[in-house]
């Protein structure tokens, strides 16, 4: 009788450790350069037809738990570790990457011009619909961190790749990317000035001023009435041969008196 209890005892607990070992399986989180993280999620895995909670699906003939090897999207696409079945048959094809390497937008910093947000979301739409391979890395290197000028991108580099007025708007329409605000100028004597960016890029384009006329910095010189009325910043518009009114008069257009 005590040994069937015992026997009892030790079968129930190993079920339970059993149980518990399995409850407990978590997800893997991978860091990868370049890639930000993936996670592999157990429970979702255990869910699928042909798993079914069977650990030696995957252990350790596609996955060896013994072993540090790491494995490159080439490797996988050969067939190697999650290749084993993400190819399109038994799941998704390893080209659709969002559906593990999580996609965020990314904010560049432009010191002239303010921040740039760059929408992953936006891009992986219509005859890109998340074919990642359409960037990157040939287009963009997410390994390099040299950054791309404008002159660059009206060249094809980069943005410019797409943004030719062929296949998306031209780099030339700034304010797609650029935000653009109202610029206030504060003036002790003749009374504060507010430069309206939405007024003015209705009639001109912003290559018009920038950069040939006026830096997009903070760093900028300041330039006096006189040095306007010779041509200089606003004065190369505002001059009584041109459309705008002239800078020789017209005070109260801008001054707040």
């Amino acid at each position: 009788m005590n040994k069937r209890y015992t026997f009892l005892i030790m079968t129930v607990t190993i079920l339970t450790c059993s149980f518990a070992y399995a409850i407990d399986i978590k997800d893997v989180t991978m860091k990868i350069a370049n890639f930000g993280k993936v996670v592999f999620s157990h429970n979702q895995h255990f869910r699928q037809e042909g798993i079914k909670n069977n650990c030696k699906t995957c252990h350790n003939a596609i996955f060896n738990l013994r072993s540090k090897s790491r494995f490159t999207m080439a490797d996988m696409e050969k067939g190697k570790s999650c290749g084993a079945c993400h190819n399109s048959k038994r799941a998704f094809d390893l080209k659709n990457c969002i559906q593990c390497h999580k996609v965020t937008d990314i904010s560049l910093k432009v010191k002239e011009t303010g921040p740039v947000r760059f929408a992953h979301k936006t891009h992986l739409k219509g005859a890109n619909a998340n074919n990642c391979a359409a960037c990157h890395p040939q287009i963009y290197d997410m390994a390099s961190k040299k950054p791309v000028t404008m002159a660059q991108m009206e060249k094809g580099k980069s943005c410019g790749a797409c943004h030719n007025g062929k296949e998306a708007f031209k780099t030339e329409d700034c304010m797609k990317c650029h935000p653009t605000k109202d610029v206030d100028f504060k003036l002790k004597d003749s009374g504060d000035v507010k430069f309206s960016h939405e007024f003015h890029a209705g009639l001109y384009k912003c290559g018009d001023c920038h950069v040939k006329l006026y830096l997009p910095s903070a760093k900028n010189k300041r330039i006096t009435m006189e040095e306007m009325e010779k041509g200089r910043s606003c004065g190369a518009c505002h001059i009584e041969s041109k459309d705008a009114f002239t800078v020789k008069e017209n005070c109260d257009r801008c001054h707040k008196m």
